[in-house]
């Protein structure tokens, strides 16, 4: 049993990666104990699909782990960061936004607990492309009435508790305005039942893919390469 899993979705990031692993992952390792980094590698083919990567390491470490924190690749904490954020507990009826969006919903780094991410139905899996899928989360957050603790935003630079990589642009749009239109605005206006059974339409509960390849490539650091 782990008490983290840091979650990483993961495609064409090998700088970045790289970072990661030389200077993220020793403070992990000394100040977190017990934690593991799972990178999510979304395989060549298909529009990239931050949520149901996600998805595929809750799956994978049901029941394995206390805690799972999502986060980005390019996103580094400082020392001063973990102390602050990454260390503190979090409730079953909380979540925690340690890295948001400028609209503060769930993206960048969060954590959350095992039990809580499986009540909710985790991330949908029809989100391809840039955007949206945060606030799906927050959605979802706010329908089962978890509290949702907001901290450092991009609204502004952190230098303090954050070194964060904007030195790559592969964000695809061209689903952008329909996904957005439905977590924004579509959502809002739904009756609880239909809420409900958007939630329950697309999720942990129908997630499918193909682990294509497996492999330790640090002693805290897995790969999982899949087709979604």
């Amino acid at each position: 049993m782990y008490e983290n899993i840091i979650v990483i979705p993961y495609r064409n990031r090998e700088k970045h990666l790289e970072y990661f692993i030389t200077n993220t992952v020793p403070l992990i390792q000394r100040y977190l104990p017990n934690s593991k980094i799972v990178v999510v590698e979304q395989n060549e083919g298909k529009l990239f699909n931050r949520g149901a990567l996600l998805n595929v390491a809750f799956r994978e470490y049901k029941n394995k782990t206390k805690y799972f924190f999502t986060h980005d690749v390019d996103i580094n904490p400082t020392l001063e960061c973990i102390k602050d954020y990454y260390m503190r507990e979090v409730d079953e009826v909380d979540v925690m936004g340690i890295y948001t969006s400028q609209a503060n919903t769930l993206g960048g780094i969060i954590k959350i607990q095992d039990s809580t991410i499986h009540k909710i139905n985790g991330f949908p899996n029809d989100i391809w492309g840039w955007g949206s899928e945060d606030k799906a989360l927050q959605n979802r957050v706010e329908y089962y009435q978890i509290k949702k603790e907001e901290n450092l935003t991009n609204k502004e630079e952190h230098p303090n508790f954050l070194l964060r990589f904007n030195d790559v642009d592969d964000r695809i749009r061209s689903n952008y305005h329909i996904n957005h239109n439905k977590q924004y605005n579509q959502f809002k206006h739904l009756s609880k039942e239909q809420k409900l059974e958007v939630i329950m339409s697309s999720g942990l509960n129908n997630l499918k893919y193909t682990i294509v390849e497996r492999r330790m490539v640090h002693d805290i650091v897995e790969i999982i390469k899949v087709d979604i």
